[in-house]
C-alpha cells in the first residue's frame, strides 16, 4: 500500500509539474502573439507594439558590449567558441554574441518567438527549450542569462536551470545570469498577472486581457541572493563577480552573477 500511495504522489506531482510548464509556455505563446519586443525588454512606454525593431537590436549590441568589456576584466571565458542566450526571445542578445563568438545558440520556451528569430537572425542557432538538457556537459564557452530567471513558474525551476546551466559550462568559461535578489513585499502579490490567469481560466481571450484590461500574465520571482550562492555552489560552480543594481523605476533589486567552475 505505501508503494502505491509512493507511486501516485509522484504521479500526482510529475502531472502537476507538465500542467505547471504547460501554462508557461502557453504564457509566452500568448506574449509573443500580443506584443513580443515588450515581453522581452517591457519598457513601460515601449508596450502595445511601440518598439522600433532596429532600436530594439540595439539595445542588444550595448548590453553585448559591456557584457564582453567585464568578461574581459574577470579574464573569463578562456574560449571564444560557443555561446548560449538562455531566454533568447526573438533573439536580441544572440545576434548580439555573433561578433564574439564563432557559434551562438538561442534557446527559449516559445515557438512563435524562435520563428521570428530564425527569421531575423539566420547565422544563429535556435531550439525550444524549457532548459539546456539538449546540450551537451561542458559544451558552452559563454551562457548568458537576463530577465529570464525571474519569469519561472517557481524557484525550483531556477535552482534547476542554474544548475543545468553550470553542467553544460565549459572548463574556463563563464556564465553569467541575472536574477533579482529583492521584491518589496507589496510587488509579491503580482494581482494583474492572477486576474490574467483567472480571466484566461474562464474563457476570456488573451486579447482583451492583455490589450483591453491592460493585464499581463509575466511572473516576477526572486531569491534572497545567499540562496542563489548556495545554488550555484552546490551545482559545483564557483562566483566570481556580483553585481547588485536597481533599474529606475522598477521596485526590485537585481544580482548579475559571474559564475565559473572551479580549476
Amino acid at each position: 500500500m505505501r508503494c502505491l500511495a509512493g507511486n501516485s504522489l509522484l504521479s500526482f506531482g510529475y502531472t502537476v509539474e507538465v500542467q505547471r510548464l504547460s501554462l508557461h509556455a502557453r504564457d509566452w505563446e500568448e506574449m509573443a502573439k500580443l506584443d513580443p519586443l515588450w515581453a522581452i525588454l517591457s519598457e513601460p512606454e515601449k508596450r502595445f507594439g511601440n518598439w522600433d525593431l532596429t532600436d530594439f537590436f540595439r539595445t542588444g549590441e550595448e548590453e553585448i558590449g559591456s557584457l564582453m568589456k567585464t568578461a574581459q576584466h574577470i579574464g573569463l571565458p578562456r574560449q571564444q567558441g560557443h555561446a548560449i542566450d538562455f531566454g533568447c526571445g526573438i533573439g536580441r542578445l544572440t545576434r548580439a554574441l555573433r561578433a564574439h563568438f564563432q557559434e551562438c545558440h538561442g534557446v527559449d520556451i516559445s515557438t512563435r518567438m524562435l520563428e521570428m528569430a530564425r527569421r531575423l537572425t539566420p547565422d544563429c542557432n535556435f531550439r525550444d527549450g524549457h532548459d539546456l538538457s539538449s546540450f551537451a556537459n561542458g559544451s558552452a564557452d559563454l551562457i548568458y542569462s537576463n530577465l529570464v530567471l525571474q519569469h519561472q513558474p517557481d524557484r525550483a525551476h531556477v535552482a534547476h536551470l542554474i544548475g543545468d546551466m553550470l553542467r553544460v559550462l565549459a572548463p574556463g568559461g563563464l556564465l553569467v545570469f541575472q536574477m533579482p535578489v529583492h521584491l518589496p513585499l507589496r510587488n509579491r502579490i503580482q494581482p494583474r498577472r492572477r486576474a490574467y490567469r483567472i480571466l484566461r481560466a474562464l474563457g476570456v481571450g488573451e486579447s482583451i486581457a492583455y490589450q483591453k484590461l491592460k493585464l499581463s500574465p509575466i511572473r516576477m520571482l526572486w531569491l534572497p541572493r545567499g540562496n542563489i550562492e548556495r545554488i550555484v555552489r552546490a551545482s559545483g560552480g564557483e562566483i566570481v563577480r556580483v553585481d547588485e543594481q536597481k533599474t529606475e523605476g522598477e521596485p526590485f533589486t537585481s544580482g548579475i552573477f559571474y559564475c565559473t567552475h572551479p580549476s
